[in-house]
């Protein structure tokens, strides 16, 4: 990275910190020795959750949280229900296979872009089953960070081309095991492995921030798999390696068994602190039992996160089935805004620990929104904030749509 590039990295993370309450600014710089930096074409990657710096997303972000305000950093869309894999721990399953038409899902990621939306991430199903994916990358590309989940099947190199042409900043392909049979074995499709392998290659080739997702159930903390995971996406060349929890959601609705003990949680926050304080190189790590612990930001399903399923109902998160809306027939600011009261400020814990186990196995989803507001109370005016907001919410936050 050239010496003017980074100094213009370093001006624009200062120029962020000046503006936060100075606790507020030492607290996030203290944290910073747990996030490994990426370089990649002039910019910096501390993880997906963020826009690289410097970057007009990343200026927004700034805006929004030294403003104290309830934005939407980050929006997930759905392009599809479709997809060729059949993983039995699907997110998205039990879900409609209904689907928005182009002219409204065209017409959603515009009022995405309109509510201040830092961070679009494309999802499903399985994306590049549009023909249409580049055009819709294109219509938030200019001025936002855009991801795109998959499970890398259709990631050809000339395809990652056309993405990579359009705007696509990072490409988040899933992974379920270091072993190619047992990947394939869950996926459901032979050769899925190689189709993961081929898609990071052809991100790197592109210029697309190459990054693997892996779910940290509890037999993989157990079994070291997420040890082997971590130096196979060292060998593959890949920038981050994102690790959620496993939550109690759509395949595996109602099976809160399957969500992480207290020590598992523990024993992925340490792996995150170890990996990313290694100075051999190496991906980040974004473990969300750190980046979601009560220690740093909680859950911001609502708060600073939204998800927008095929059928364009409007959930807290992609993991949080509830709907508060659909956007094809009342305005997102609207949805957004109503939202509000059950949603006014982060959680120390993710939604679902809530009322993961009210949602029943089979049963159709999303949750309607009147059911939704009585599953989901909103917080109670006691209940303390993550560590990552004290002392910046702790005044009167701007409530409604970014200015």
């Amino acid at each position: 990275m050239r010496i003017r590039q980074r100094f213009r990295a370093a001006a624009a993370l200062a120029r962020f910190l000046l503006r936060l309450p100075r606790a507020h600014a030492c607290y996030l710089l203290g944290r910073m020795r747990n996030t490994k930096r990426q370089e990649h074409r002039g910019r910096i990657h501390l993880n997906s959750f963020y826009p690289p710096y410097p970057s007009a997303a990343f200026d927004r972000l700034c805006d929004h949280v030294a403003g104290r305000r309830r934005a939407p950093i980050s929006a997930y869309v759905a392009l599809t229900p479709r997809c060729p894999c059949r993983c039995g721990h699907c997110s998205y399953g039990h879900r409609e296979p209904r689907q928005m038409t182009a002219e409204q899902l065209a017409d959603a990621i515009r009022q995405i872009r309109e509510l201040g939306a830092c961070i679009v991430g494309f999802t499903g199903g399985e994306p590049l089953l549009r023909k249409d994916l580049a055009d819709l990358i294109a219509l938030v590309s200019a001025d936002t960070t855009t991801l795109l989940f998959t499970t890398g099947i259709g990631l050809s190199p000339e395809r990652a081309q056309e993405l990579a042409d359009a705007g696509l900043t990072c490409a988040v392909i899933g992974l379920e095991s270091a072993d190619a049979a047992e990947h394939d074995r869950v996926r459901g499709v032979e050769g899925c492995f190689e189709h993961a392998r081929r898609a990071v290659a052809a991100c790197r080739a592109a210029g697309i921030f190459p990054a693997l997702s892996t779910i940290a159930f509890a037999d993989r903390i157990a079994s070291g798999a997420m040890e082997r995971i971590y130096e196979l996406a060292r060998a593959w060349g890949v920038g981050e390696i994102r690790i959620p929890c496993p939550v109690a959601t759509g395949g595996i609705a109602g099976t809160t068994g399957a969500m992480l003990q207290p020590d598992e949680k523990r024993k992925m926050f340490d792996f995150h602190v170890q990996h990313n304080r290694r100075k051999d190189g190496g991906p980040t790590v974004t473990s969300f039992a750190y980046v979601e612990s009560a220690e740093m930001f909680g859950c911001e399903g609502g708060y600073h996160h939204l998800f927008i399923d095929a059928a364009g109902e409007v959930c807290p998160c992609d993991v949080t089935p509830l709907s508060f809306g659909n956007v094809t027939r009342r305005p997102l600011a609207e949805i957004w805004a109503s939202m509000a009261a059950t949603f006014p400020r982060p959680r120390c814990e993710c939604l679902m620990s809530r009322v993961g186990h009210k949602i029943l196995p089979g049963e159709p989803l999303p949750v309607p929104p009147e059911r939704s507001r009585v599953l989901l109370a909103p917080p109670a005016a006691d209940e303390p904030l993550p560590a990552g907001f004290r002392g910046l919410l702790d005044p009167p936050q701007r409530i409604g749509r970014a200015a």
